[in-house]
């Protein structure tokens, strides 16, 4: 209900139209790398993450498959917001099976975004701190904030974003056909996945480390 609310807030006139792709974006790639970073870096300093790898599971086969519950379940919690705001602006029907799927992958790419900042960081705190850094900066990256000029550098970066394709989508749900593309985002969905696996045991240590002196949470 949360990101149903927010998105009902936004399609109902409290954002410009031209803003709202980007407001939709910043909610919904929010919303996921939270949901996977902190809990995961919680379970981590519980001692749980190891709890299970000890039990027989590989570190990197566990975060995967975390990874991937993860993304079926923001998918389905927050199809609903999408299909609202789609709807509060007389979207066709192609144009939202499109979304969703950008959605789909999105979640998958910003939960497997969210487990590498767990592991970075040493506390609930800093975990927080890094993803709300960054969303902004990987949204900014889409050119969510602001729209970068043909042929630019910025245009090259936006073009690989991972965030690419669901911007693009949300552009064509909220003001019409937009330019753009996802192959940004089929790469960081392949890359990822495999980055993971690859240092899966690292990343599973780093999960219960906890340095004094760090931003410690609660």
């Amino acid at each position: 209900m949360v990101p149903f609310t927010l998105v009902l807030i936004v399609a109902t006139g409290a954002v410009p139209p031209g803003a709202a792709a980007g407001v939709y974006l910043v909610i919904f790639t929010a919303f996921s790398m939270f949901g996977a970073a902190i809990p995961l870096r919680w379970d981590g300093q519980r001692g749980m993450a190891g709890r299970i790898v000890r039990a027989g599971v590989a570190p990197s086969s566990y975060l995967l498959q975390r990874a991937g519950a993860g993304a079926v379940l923001d998918t389905l919690q927050l199809t609903p917001a999408l299909l609202l705001a789609g709807l509060a602006v007389g979207a066709s029907g192609g144009t939202l099976a499109t979304a969703v799927v950008a959605l789909a992958v999105t979640v998958w790419i910003a939960g497997l975004v969210g487990i590498v900042i767990a592991a970075a960081s040493r506390s609930l705190t800093e975990t927080a701190l890094f993803t709300a850094v960054t969303v902004p900066l990987l949204a900014q990256m889409s050119g969510v904030f602001r729209e970068p000029a043909p042929g630019s550098y910025q245009a090259f970066f936006e073009s690989g974003s991972p965030f690419s394709a669901l911007h693009t989508a949300l552009l064509e749900v909220t003001n019409g056909p937009a330019a753009g593309g996802g192959v940004g985002a089929v790469l960081w969905a392949v890359a990822l996945p495999i980055a993971v696996a690859l240092f899966g045991p690292r990343l599973h240590a780093a999960l219960g480390r906890v340095n004094r002196g760090g931003l410690e949470g609660a």
